[in-house]
């Protein structure tokens, strides 16, 4: 399977193909000038295989795999590779690429030995990584320099090769599909520690982590490709739960302290799984919990008493006032006031009406359903701005002043829940979301509105986000607005693509945001004031949950709003 050799792509081991470890891991990411590898291991060590990167002839090129002729600054030959384990990678080279280390092999994630061996055909290496010692490191090389070469490429490529791309909708990528799926494989990670089983991060370097929200997205995309690994990405978060209901932002092997949660979409994704598998021994292990957790949200997220709900704010941060909300430095939260916030309250009210719904399945009586109304009704009744026809973030007061009013993509998930009457929908829809001035760019949907004087290209202050526009592509086919989903769906893939398969290269790869007017390459866009080269980390490559929408989106024409 050709693919690109792209600077940062990422390369790591699965937790689908065995064992794998949270702090002490082979992860890095391709690098063109020089041809290499760039392992971060806290600091980063170069595996270097040439000079820089003129032209490349790619047989292979995954995240655990690679089969490649390079002609570099240095001469030309072939690169084959492939992981052992998280903690050996083993590989040859020929012609004039050689293999050589360049940086500290004593690393905060462990001791790295590389070893060599000429042979009739070319130049064997290993690298291998031990926490525990060099020697232990040294050892494990030895045995990488036996392996089967051969057998270990085939094996770490058989995932990728073996998907069914017979069924995606007819504007899908098939190549770009494909790219997608290898993301979540590379993302995905074996039981350890406190995790009893397979789990999710969105990227293995640098978050690393579990994540809420992530994990929901990322089973949206499992479910198209593996079932029981859907199922897995939601029950590793929610086994997580603490006695009193809280689901943590995000876990790791290792216990954490933290005070936030985060946006609350499991019961909808674990929804959205059910009805491909069937399976009604998982929604029953996620039915009780995720109620629990529903009531911890009424209890401790509701800091005004006003029966609406709110983000945890931290007003003494500048860059992440909101990073409960997942949208970390998003304007909404510039103010230094206690909101009522729209998306808290209508994934809320979502989450309430699947609880039904499992209710029903699993033949438990319930109240949920007359709480998703009662709830509805008040984001209708303090949250709607009639002269704007938009749902805003809102003080507690009745001051005109303590309204929200910066447009952006949160005034559209209210749809997703049903809130809005028809012609509430309908002014949304025409008056705002399809209007080129405001949201309907070549990548809908930014953030901000284009048109905001607060919209810039950083991160949840503009950008748009595969993961919002998704939820609002199902807000859209609740209320029949196919057309408009449709196209929104169609803007979307083909921005993703663009970026992987097109002008994206060598840079390319799926991207953690985009420019909604689809001018600046992701690299480029800002992250928390910073920008690549400035020191700060730039807009992440092989993201989750990016690559999750996209393999929904290609199996899925018609938006499943109901």
């Amino acid at each position: 399977m050709p693919d690109i050799w792209g600077d940062g792509k990422l390369v790591t081991f699965s937790g689908i193909d065995g064992e794998t470890s949270w702090a002490h891991t082979l992860v890095g990411g391709a690098s063109s000038d020089p041809f290499g590898l760039v392992l971060h291991l806290r600091p980063d060590l170069s595996l270097v295989f040439g000079g820089r990167l003129e032209h490349d002839d790619a047989r292979l090129v995954l995240g655990d795999a690679v089969d490649i002729s390079a002609a570099t600054s240095e001469g030309a030959g072939d690169l084959r590779l492939a992981f052992a384990d998280c903690w050996t990678l083993v590989g040859e080279v020929t012609g004039d690429l050689t293999v050589r280390l360049e940086g500290e092999t004593d690393t905060e994630a462990g001791f790295a030995e590389l070893m060599t061996k000429e042979t009739g055909e070319g130049l064997r290496w290993c690298l291998a990584l031990s926490p525990e010692s060099p020697e232990e490191a040294e050892r494990r090389a030895a045995g990488g320099m036996t392996a089967d070469l051969d057998d270990l490429i085939d094996g770490r490529s058989a995932f990728v090769r073996g998907l069914d791309a017979g069924d995606l909708v007819a504007d899908a990528d098939e190549r770009t599909f494909r790219k997608c799926a290898e993301v979540l494989k590379l993302n995905a990670r074996a039981p350890e520690g406190q995790i009893g089983r397979r789990w999710t991060t969105p990227d293995v370097w640098p978050h690393r982590h579990m994540w809420l929200w992530d994990s929901a997205f990322h089973a949206i995309g499992w479910r198209e490709l593996d079932g029981e690994m859907a199922q897995d990405a939601i029950l590793a978060v929610i086994e997580q739960q603490t006695p009193d209901g809280k689901i943590h932002l995000c876990e790791a092997p290792e216990p954490r302290n933290q005070r936030h949660t985060q946006p609350p979409i499991l019961a909808w994704s674990a929804w959205r799984v059910f009805e491909r598998t069937g399976d009604e021994a998982f929604l029953r292990a996620c039915y009780q919990p995720l109620g629990r957790f529903i009531d911890w949200l009424f209890r401790e997220r509701d800091f005004n008493g006003n029966g609406l709900l709110e983000w945890l704010k931290e007003f003494e941060v500048e860059r992440c006032r909101c990073g409960e909300s997942g949208w970390d430095n998003s304007p909404r939260f510039d103010r230094e006031i206690i909101d009522d916030h729209v998306d808290i309250n209508a994934m809320v009210v979502r989450e309430m009406q699947f609880l039904a719904r499992m209710a029903e399945v699993l033949g438990e009586d319930s109240d949920w359903r007359r709480r998703a109304d009662d709830l509805a009704a008040m984001v209708n009744e303090r949250l709607w701005h009639e002269g704007i026809g938009l749902y805003f973030d809102r003080g507690p007061g009745d001051d005109p002043d303590e309204w929200m009013t910066m447009k952006s993509a949160a005034c559209f998930l209210p749809l997703m829940a049903g809130i809005p009457a028809e012609g509430q929908a309908r002014r949304m829809v025409d008056e705002h979301l399809l209007n080129e001035a405001e949201f309907w760019g070549p990548t809908p949907v930014p953030t901000v509105a284009l048109d905001e004087p607060q919209y810039s290209d950083d991160m949840w202050r503009g950008p748009t986000w595969m993961n919002v526009s998704y939820l609002i592509w199902e807000g859209l086919g609740r209320y029949g607005f196919q057309d408009a989903a449709d196209e929104l769906r169609r803007r979307c893939m083909d921005t993703i693509e663009h970026w992987y398969t097109g002008q994206g290269a060598p840079l390319g790869g799926i991207f953690e945001y985009y420019d909604p007017q689809r001018e600046t390459h992701p690299f480029w866009l800002h992250r928390k004031g910073g920008q690549a080269g400035e020191g700060g980390i730039s807009v992440i490559r092989d993201y989750g949950w990016t690559a999750a929408t996209y393999l929904a989106w290609a199996k899925h024409r018609d938006a499943g709003g109901a």
